[in-house]
């Protein structure tokens, strides 16, 4: 199963840090190779050394034993069986080879392949200029020295391990010497492992800060643009993020929300002047059009056209009601909602508002509430009371019958706290989302028989917000809806 990373800053920091430890990773490969290869080769210079004295040695059983005893500890391997000896002599015509020499084994099928002698031989790697020097005479025994055997090395696999092996042939004899790389290869690990133990953790350590320090580098303009983001709303539209001191590749990236933030402040803009303009030019209209059906009922005594000019009148309120909630929220959308501040007795004014519902004679709804009197904010006396009544409306309209109605207000230190709860027919959850969305209403509330337009919730919470506070639906069972409304304290 794939495994899906959302945060960019956690896939940036495992990129780096994954390719820094594969770099590492790559990087100890290829020491350990370039390890391995020094260590063999200074094997096999051993070997070799070991192999000219075999081969110069007459071949004596008995003394096998105590050759391969030293040669071990010369190789610096671990243990006897670690070292395998062959020896051959052409004048005798016959062979030894160690105990634990592998069956089948035969030298003759290696890969062999002549060492280069490293060593320099009298009058050579001297330095320029050397040859004008006027050189002492050499000893007569060392001008009469033999030269140097020619040594071959090895690979090969017995036992279930690699060895390496050198062989010297001389006029008389041919003398084998092989070792097992695990030796070597042990001795390396454990020079190594000393090492690493405390680098590793450490470069890990290292590579793991370095990682999450690039990650923090690489979004840092993306949180300066995001938090200069966040501080543009709706009344902050005409804000744009400056170029300066911005990476080459984010310019762009600005241009680009300067450039929709310009045509969303025009379409807001354009809405928000249309809105109100609309609203603004109904009112006399409606106020007008309210006056002359009122004069009309008052003139006719026909009791059918009465009854028709009644409902005209009641949409004409309607109408009336939407272009006044309208013209308001176009105004808070605009910044612009004028807040005339006073001390108002909350706890006061909802107590009226749920006596006056007492009076409706709802059937069958149980209304219960605990408002203590003394609830004082600083707000506007006016929206306020709007909002308290939009409130309450809600609740009265969209409880079932035999319902209850439940309206808790409590003091705070920082402000007043009102819940307004109902028990309603199931809610569900997409319906739950829109609560606040203007001109919208639930499938329960799709008729005429249940009074309003949508705009009473968002009405309530644009006031709120005016006076620094908030509404909001609260979790509950799908059969009730809890709205709690914060004002903050006077």
């Amino acid at each position: 199963m794939r495994l899906q990373i959302s945060s960019f800053r956690t896939r940036i920091f495992l990129v780096f840090f994954w390719v820094v430890a594969l770099i590492l990773a790559l990087v100890s490969a290829l020491t350990w190779n370039r390890a391995m290869s020094f260590e063999v080769d200074r094997l096999d210079a051993r070997l070799c050394d070991e192999a000219r004295r075999f081969a110069s040695q007459p071949l004596q059983a008995d003394a096998l034993d105590h050759l391969a005893d030293d040669a071990y500890r010369k190789l610096r391997l671990q243990s006897p069986k670690q070292v395998l000896l062959w020896l051959k002599s052409d004048a005798a015509a016959q062979q030894i080879r160690s105990a634990h020499w592998p069956d089948g084994l035969e030298p003759d099928v290696f890969g062999w392949r002549v060492v280069p002698d490293a060593r320099p031989e009298p009058g050579h790697g001297d330095p320029p200029g050397a040859a004008l020097v006027e050189r002492p005479p050499r000893p007569e025994n060392e001008a009469k020295r033999p030269p140097r055997l020619v040594c071959q090395v090895a690979s090969f696999s017995a036992r279930g391990a690699d060895w390496r092996a050198a062989q010297v042939i001389s006029p008389d004899a041919r003398g084998l010497v092989a070792a097992n790389l695990a030796g070597i290869s042990d001795e390396l690990k454990a020079g190594l492992s000393r090492i690493a133990w405390p680098t590793v953790p450490l470069a890990l350590l290292i590579t793991a800060l370095g990682a999450w320090l690039m990650s923090t580098l690489a979004l840092r303009p993306v949180a300066r643009l995001r938090a200069t983001m966040e501080r543009v709303n709706q009344q902050s539209l005409n804000h744009r993020l400056s170029l300066d001191r911005e990476d080459r590749e984010f310019k762009d990236l600005i241009r680009a929300y300067n450039s929709m933030l310009a045509r969303l402040e025009a379409s807001f803009c354009q809405a928000t002047r249309f809105s109100a303009d609309a609203a603004h030019e109904l009112r006399t209209p409606l106020t007008i059009l309210q006056g002359q059906i009122e004069q009309a009922m008052r003139v006719s005594g026909d009791q059918p056209i009465q009854v028709h000019l009644s409902q005209m009148l009641d949409e004409a309120g309607r109408l009336s009601s939407i272009t006044r909630k309208l013209l308001l929220l176009s105004q808070a959308d605009a910044g612009q909602v004028a807040l005339l501040r006073t001390p108002v007795a909350l706890g006061q004014m909802l107590q009226d508002r749920l006596a006056d519902a007492q009076l409706l004679e709802l059937p069958d709804i149980k209304i219960s509430s605990e408002v203590p009197e003394q609830l004082i904010v600083a707000g506007d006396a006016q929206l306020l009371a709007q909002a308290l009544n939009n409130l309450c409306a809600n609740a009265f309209k969209y409880t079932i019958p035999g319902g209850w109605i439940k309206v808790i207000a409590r003091r705070h230190a920082a402000g007043v706290e009102m819940i307004f709860a109902n028990q309603s027919q199931a809610i569900a959850a997409q319906v739950r989302e829109r609560f606040f969305d203007r001109f919208f209403r639930g499938d329960v509330a799709h008729n005429r028989r249940v009074d309003g337009h949508g705009l009473g919730l968002s009405l309530s919470r644009v006031i709120a917000r005016a006076h620094g506070g908030d509404l909001t639906l609260e979790p509950s069972p799908p059969d009730e809806v809890r709205l709690r409304l914060w004002l903050p304290g006077a």
